[in-house]
């Protein structure tokens, strides 16, 4: 099958779209199939390496790490429609959202389109449900859409916001996968004490870890003001806060502010490659966030076989059960409990680590890769719709999961 991914970022921005993207593209390609992406480059300069196609791009003024294009006409589009593809994948409302939706058009190629961002929350926070708010993504949202013949979504609260906007695309719920392979590596004792080393932290700590962009929606402020209430019963607990993004210093200030500068480190931006070496420092993974569609990060963590403690959210529903593979919370005085239950009961964070790394396989990069193509099959035979449901067999590869 000819595959054409469109996002408006690749190769120059690590962030879970571009995760999702690669691991479809990974995937695809060791499979068989011949698959292309189109994106922006990180300049104002185009150029192809291998199965992708980078247009000339800018800056976004209020959001330096997207690219814009104004670009209508390329030899590399006019390249990927003389290639014809069978089917037009696109992961972005941005511009190479429109340069795809018109390559699908000359080729007769279905589009699918998968919601990863819930955009009114990520620029307006709590102002997300005012009335001019709702009124304005529910435009945007029927304009960046139109044309898709599938929208996917990678949970059932991401869908229940969808339904939302009213638009009038069926749409269906396949979780994201990621490649197990890169997480269930082992780490030797020495790569784990020079990374502790390099962060000036002793061996004898029990240390929390987070791995994520470093941005307000992702609320880790929350975790910093609770962590006190941690180390107050366990002094040997250290916080790691790997990653970077535009909240850094406020983070960093804050931390110095609540006097947390021995207790936490940050380590700074990592390869998504070597996201495992600090997943499989840590005896606990946190996350505060109510912004997710389908964090890639909670299922990273129990691919290194961790417990999550997260801020209660709809989509953890399908990933994280209350006491089996880690905790909920819902105040500081939840977080904390459970934050210290699980690293100071060996049996018990074994026994939850063991059942985060089975239910980890359910989202692996086969599954999300075959659900994808599935929907792929059925769209270019014309017989998929929105009240399909997958077959038994994608149900047991977890395309049909609560999540």
């Amino acid at each position: 099958m000819k595959i054409l991914l469109s996002v408006d970022a690749y190769s120059n921005l690590t962030n879970g779209v571009t995760v999702v993207v690669k691991t479809l593209h990974d995937t695809y390609t060791a499979q068989g199939h011949d698959v292309r992406i189109l994106t922006m480059s990180g300049d104002r300069k185009e150029h192809h390496e291998g199965d992708v196609y980078y247009l000339p791009s800018i800056k976004v003024p209020l959001y330096p790490d997207l690219r814009f294009s104004v670009v209508k006409r390329h030899p590399y589009l006019d390249e990927l429609k003389e290639w014809s593809p069978d089917i037009v994948h696109i992961h972005t409302e941005g511009p190479a959202a429109k340069l795809g939706k018109a390559i699908a058009l000359e080729a007769g190629a279905p589009v699918v389109m998968t919601w990863h961002t819930d955009y009114a929350k990520f620029a307006f926070h709590d102002r997300a449900s005012l009335k001019a708010v709702e009124w304005s993504t529910k435009k945007f949202m029927g304009a960046a859409y139109k044309g898709a013949n599938m929208i996917t979504v990678p949970s059932y609260k991401a869908k229940a916001l969808l339904d939302g906007y009213g638009l009038k695309n069926p749409n269906l719920v396949i979780p994201n996968g990621i490649i197990l392979d890169r997480f269930t590596k082992e780490q030797t004792t020495e790569e784990k004490k020079r990374l502790l080393d390099e962060m000036g932290i002793s061996g004898d700590k029990k240390v929390i870890v987070i791995v994520s962009r470093l941005s307000a929606e992702k609320n880790i402020s929350e975790i910093l003001r609770f962590f006190p209430s941690v180390l107050k019963e366990e002094p040997k607990a250290h916080l790691i806060i790997a990653g970077r993004g535009p909240d850094m210093k406020h983070l960093q200030h804050l931390t110095h502010k609540l006097g947390l500068d021995d207790s936490v480190s940050f380590p700074g931006f990592v390869p998504h490659d070597e996201t495992y070496k600090y997943y499989k420092l840590g005896m606990v993974f946190l996350s505060a966030s109510t912004f997710e569609m389908h964090s890639l990060t909670y299922l990273e963590a129990m691919a290194c076989g961790l417990p999550l403690v997260c801020r209660d959210d709809p989509c953890l529903q399908g990933v994280l059960e209350d006491g089996v593979n880690g905790y909920v919370y819902h105040d500081e005085k939840e977080f904390a409990e459970n934050v210290l239950k699980i690293l100071n009961d060996d049996g018990l964070r074994a026994k939850m680590s063991e059942i985060s790394l089975k239910r980890s396989k359910e989202f692996s990069e086969q599954a999300f890769a075959e659900n994808m193509l599935g929907l792929y099959d059925r769209l270019i035979a014309g017989k998929a719709n929105t009240s399909e449901k997958p077959s038994d067999d994608d149900d047991e590869n977890g395309s049909d999961t609560d999540e």
